[in-house]
């Protein structure tokens, strides 16, 4: 298998709000294929994605498996999420498989991955605000389906951001953070928001998820004391889970 490799990223000051369009792509893959289904989009797809980076037909790319296996065949075992700098060009994404054959070296279909994997939905989220992204390995994604819209994403910049951003990168801190708006499909059973959080190894993502220790917190519980988020978003988060990256191709910021 190629050699993963993460990017080094500077951190920077400043705070994206709205803009980036982020598509998701979730994928099944039986536990017997996911280690030929790995090598080949490391091995062969990521040069396909690089060479669309490298002449602006999108942002970044980044792979990820999810943490603990599963033998269900409804729920993803990998995510692929490719970041586009606006709808127009979130529209021409098929400049990205343009001359496949001549990027890869090969014929697309010896090595294509549709065979070993279940493509289960895609999604496609508009950024609503970042902080800079550092070195990471485990993201934490957080679905809700906020009540109120508007008051779920304004509590989370003007309570939650501040403090994220000041512990940012710090030991077993978050070293990222950020809000994603659905913009399709949308429906009933769809979450409308993602928050998601990365952090540098397994243990850091694993501790933010634990409710022991949170009352031991006087920062948190103060920004607790002055939340509305029940009002908000009644039901809480309707979905959390932890996902390991093996590839990131370029930073969004």
């Amino acid at each position: 298998m190629k050699k993963l490799f993460l990017l080094s990223l500077l951190f920077v000051t400043t705070i994206t709000l709205g803009q980036n369009i982020v598509s998701v792509q979730y994928r099944y893959v039986a536990s017997d294929d996911v280690a030929e289904f790995e090598a080949l989009e490391t091995e062969y797809w990521s040069k396909v994605k690089q060479n669309a980076v490298d002449n602006g037909n999108m942002l970044t790319a980044a792979f990820f498996r999810v943490y603990g296996p599963t033998d269900d065949e409804t729920k993803p075992t990998h995510a692929f999420v490719l970041v586009f700098e606006s709808f127009e060009q979130y529209e021409n994404q098929m400049k990205i498989w343009n001359e496949t054959e001549q990027i890869l070296g090969v014929n697309p279909a010896v090595v294509s991955t549709n065979d070993i994997s279940k493509t289960l939905y895609n999604d496609t989220y508009q950024s609503v605000a970042e902080l800079p992204m550092g070195e990471f390995k485990y993201a934490v994604w957080n679905l809700a389906k906020p009540k109120d819209f508007n008051g779920f994403v304004n509590e989370n910049l003007n309570l939650w951001m501040p403090y994220f951003k000041k512990n940012l990168g710090k030991e077993g801190a978050r070293t990222g953070w950020g809000i994603l708006a659905r913009v399709h499909p949308k429906g009933m059973d769809e979450s409308s928001i993602i928050t998601y959080d990365h952090y540098k190894d397994l243990s850091s993502a694993l501790k933010s998820l634990s409710p022991v220790g949170i009352a031991e917190n006087k920062e948190i519980n103060e920004i607790l004391s002055k939340s509305k988020m029940k009002n908000y978003d009644p039901d809480g988060f309707r979905y959390t889970n932890i996902w390991e990256l093996i590839e990131l191709i370029n930073s969004p910021q």
